[in-house]
């Protein structure tokens, strides 16, 4: 005779919960039943399929035979026949810049295949076209495509300002480079952003000329770049959702249910909390606040709304940058880059974003806030400051659990492996560089090294359980890609790049899925298809894991469904907020109004800062700040912040939202950079006297400029 098994008091508790959360999501029909079709569950190390998966209000309420899936229907139960298609849980983006997609949604698509049509200049040429055309684009309107990737373009034909005249003759063009740090320009638009042949290209810039003279033939790069970004126009409430939903429309298109904001601003987190606030989000969005500006977040999100979910949107924790990039040659690296430095520099290894002693007391600050962070880290000398880092945070005590991701963790070392288990650290990768930059690894930094990078395969035997990215918009947002890149890691030109690091496609999809929600400490409602967790799925049309591996980049997803809703393709159901009444972000001014004598005493000038917050600023070169036609530019010695304003004749001043770019420098600068930039936010005054100017916070003068250009 058997003996009864005894089941431990804290088995039969959990059995019980399991079981009453099971009746309780039952207590109604389910909404919605999914049959015949692969419908892969992503639980457990191998691939499982189920016959069956019900919903009901927003969450699975059962996974299982189609027989019992059955017995559960309701009259008002949809039955979805799969057709033999797959549905898998929806992807979590494990780190891309999500802001940027509100921008490029409103622009043509032009990345090089297999991610877009930009393979050469009259294919170019032939998607603005059909872009301009399919949204009448009046005569006179700027149009933006960004994608462009010089690098591939056949017989070095490169896109140039006469092929776009040619092609739009009445409409200004701005064609953004892959890299997101230049531009192509047209006649119109390089008249548009005040670029002649009279601009004179800036240091650490660059400006083609047209053969035989100074005439700019189109592309512009790096800081002859910056007078474009500086003149884009501010976002209205209205745009900032209509934006923010053709943005998220993007990432839905790619099966994500859930995108990521890399290195948040407070311009940026403010933007995504109202858009929030209204009920605008279609998918989650999880921010990562830049550890410069987590103080200035605090101010407005609390830190005990740290980690939960608010209309969709959710501070995620912060994120740290130690060094650049490798294809750029600015990560940093133990061992010299066999091309020089990017100035030309000799034996150039790379910098550090920051001094060791500056990471270190970045990296306990995060620790002690005790909120999850994200740390950018490409070459393996970044790797060892950023493991440097951790150990002074913790100071020899790995008791407390802390949710810590390195993102790109490209150049790993073997050796950095067991450190990485040791303390449970997650590295997350971004294999998408075996395709589009192996060449410019294994030129910079040997074939050796080259083929080590993103060493998934190394990771996943050691125990880890990293994640994958895009890190759109510096790749495209192509969740499908991504995996095949993985899988096959092949290069552009078709070579394998360290076949040895290959993964399998269901370990793929875990760095997609199962691992990614476990970065965002989400595991126990997303990432795999189980009773209790959402209704976030995505639907391809074919099974990545019965498809020959090359051909998986090739699948399409042919739905997206959040909590139980089809967000893709587009739901026209899903209704669009309205803008807040009081919630304009955006002036605009006449030039002739802004800047009348009477009216703006400042305007046309460039103004030195010499006092902030009663403090004097003795730097060589302190902040400036500059009026003009409407426009304001302010230059932090590091950064550049650029908006719209009016100084009216009663001496107020009315600001409109600001944004600026997001490079490091020196702790000092920054610092000033960081209290300038939220007390300019603050200002609602001003006075001119001489070549003085004072800016006021209601009575009180919070900072004083001199220029020494005549009245």
């Amino acid at each position: 005779m058997k003996r009864p098994i005894k089941r431990p008091a804290t088995v039969v508790f959990y059995i019980f919960c399991l079981l009453s959360s099971a009746a309780s999501l039952l207590a109604q029909q389910p909404d919605t039943i999914y049959y015949n079709g692969s419908i892969l569950t992503m639980v457990g190390p191998v691939p499982t399929y189920s016959d069956a998966l019900a919903t009901q209000s927003g969450k699975i309420v059962f996974v299982g035979n189609l027989d019992a899936a059955l017995q559960i229907k309701g009259t008002e139960t949809k039955l979805i026949d799969l057709g033999g298609k797959t549905l898998l849980p929806g992807f979590i983006d494990a780190h891309s810049h999500y802001i940027n997609s509100l921008l490029v949604a409103n622009q043509c698509k032009l990345y090089a295949p297999p991610s877009g049509p930009g393979k050469d200049v009259p294919s170019i040429l032939a998607e603005l076209k059909k872009y301009a055309s399919e949204r009448k684009t009046p005569k006179g309107e700027l149009i933006i495509g960004y994608g462009y990737d010089d690098t591939v373009m056949p017989n070095g034909r490169l896109l140039n300002r006469d092929d776009l005249d040619e092609a739009f003759p009445d409409n200004p063009v701005r064609i953004e480079h892959v890299s997101m740090h230049g531009c192509v320009l047209n006649t119109l638009a390089l008249k548009k952003y005040g670029i002649s042949a009279q601009t004179k290209t800036p240091p650490g810039g660059v400006i083609v000329r047209k053969p035989g003279s100074e005439e700019p033939w189109g592309l512009i790069m790096e800081t002859a770049y910056i007078p474009v970004v500086e003149q884009s126009e501010p976002m209205s409430a209205e745009q900032e959702i209509q934006w923010s939903r053709a943005g998220q429309l993007l990432y839905a298109q790619a099966g994500v249910t859930t995108a990521h904001e890399g290195a948040t601003y407070l311009p940026q987190f403010q933007t995504i909390q109202r858009v929030s606030q209204a009920g605008g989000n279609i998918i989650d969005i999880v921010a990562f606040p830049f550890i410069s500006e987590v103080d200035r977040v605090l101010d407005e999100h609390p830190l005990d709304q740290w980690g939960k979910y608010q209309n969709r949107f959710k501070v995620g924790g912060v994120k740290i940058t130690i060094d650049g990039s490798p294809q750029g040659r600015t990560a940093f690296f133990t061992t010299p880059y066999l091309t020089g430095g990017p100035g030309g520099q000799q034996d150039w290894r790379g910098e550090p974003t920051f001094p060791q002693d500056l990471a270190n007391q970045m990296v306990k600050k995060v620790y002690d806030m005790n909120v999850p962070m994200n740390l950018h880290c490409n070459g393996d000398a970044a790797i060892d400051a950023f493991l440097t880092a951790y150990e002074y945070a913790r100071k020899g005590d790995y008791s407390r659990p802390w949710n810590v991701t390195t993102i790109h963790t490209q150049f790993m070392r073997k050796d950095h492996i067991a450190k990485f288990v040791k303390y449970k650290i997650r590295p997350s990768f971004y294999t998408l560089h075996t395709f589009y930059f192996a060449d410019a690894h294994i030129a910079n930094r040997g074939k050796q090294q080259a083929m080590y990078i993103s060493p998934m395969r190394d990771a996943i035997d050691a125990g880890l359980h990293p994640t994958n990215h895009t890190d759109f918009v510096v790749a495209p947002l192509d969740q499908l890609t991504m995996l095949w890149s993985a899988v096959n890691r092949v290069s552009r030109a078709g070579n394998q790049i360290g076949a040895d690091q290959s993964v399998t496609a269901y370990e793929g999809l875990k760095c997609m899925t199962d691992w990614a929600a476990q970065q965002y400490d989400e595991q126990e409602t997303k990432g795999t298809l189980e009773v209790g967790k959402l209704a976030d799925f995505v639907i391809l049309d074919r099974d990545p894991l019965k498809v020959d591996p090359m051909a998986i980049k090739d699948i399409k997803v042919l739905e997206t469904i959040k909590e139980g809703v089809r967000v893709y393709p587009e739901n026209s159901d899903l209704a669009v907020p309205k803008a807040p009444a009081l919630a304009t972000m955006s002036y605009r001014w006449r030039a002739h109004v802004c800047d009348m004598a009477e009216v703006n005493q400042a305007a046309g000038k460039v103004w030195s800062l010499v006092n902030l917050n009663g403090q004097p600023i003795t730097l060589e070169k302190p902040p400036t700040i500059q009026f003009q036609g409407g426009k304001l530019s302010v230059f932090g010695g590091i950064n550049r912040i650029t908006g719209s304003y009016a100084l009216l004749s009663n001496q107020s001043v009315v600001l409109g939202e600001l944004a600026g770019t997001r490079m490091s420098g020196s702790p000092e600068l920054s610092e000033i950079e960081s209290e300038f930039s939220s007390t300019l936010a603050s200002v609602d005054a001003f006075h001119v006297e001489g070549k003085r100017l004072d800016l006021l916070k209601g009575t009180q003068v919070v900072a004083v400029f001199r220029t020494e250009e005549p009245d």
